[in-house]
């Protein structure tokens, strides 16, 4: 079995719109709030590994909703690689879910830029921990029961 591998080159000026836009983004997501508008292309969508499906964007990002909900947590680590088209955020978050489970949640935020602005999100995160996190609640936080 074959499997069709492409390998692009970078240019200096993709990677240069990658980092502005991962200079004005980070702030931002490290504080847990969205970012100004003009960081996202119209119809940014986050695809989840959890459980596997896709959403547009919401205007609160999902961990401040769970501190909001009652969770204890912090983000504790993030290192930011930027490639032409985008970067690549690696974090952990860990504190105490709202039910008084504690958690340590590992992610990977893929982030493609287009056009100088965010188009799409790829959330890969350690799927035992943010069930922990999320105590299999709806979809559109994260993952069915």
């Amino acid at each position: 079995m074959s499997i069709q591998t492409t390998i692009e080159t970078p240019s200096a000026d993709g990677i240069a719109a990658a980092l502005d836009v991962a200079r004005r983004w980070l702030p931002h997501f490290v504080e847990g709030r969205r970012a100004p508008e003009d960081c996202y292309a119209p119809n940014v969508s986050t695809w989840h590994n959890v459980g596997e499906w896709e959403a547009e964007i919401k205007k609160t990002p999902s961990r401040t909703r769970r501190i909001e909900a009652g969770a204890d947590i912090k983000l504790e680590s993030l290192k930011v690689q930027v490639f032409d088209g985008g970067f690549v955020v690696q974090g952990l978050t860990s504190g105490v879910s709202a039910a008084g489970v504690p958690v340590r949640v590992p992610t990977a935020l893929v982030v493609t830029v287009t056009d100088g602005k965010i188009a799409r999100f790829e959330e890969y995160a350690d799927s035992e921990q943010a069930r922990a996190l999320f105590g299999g609640e709806a979809k559109d936080e994260h993952f069915t029961a």
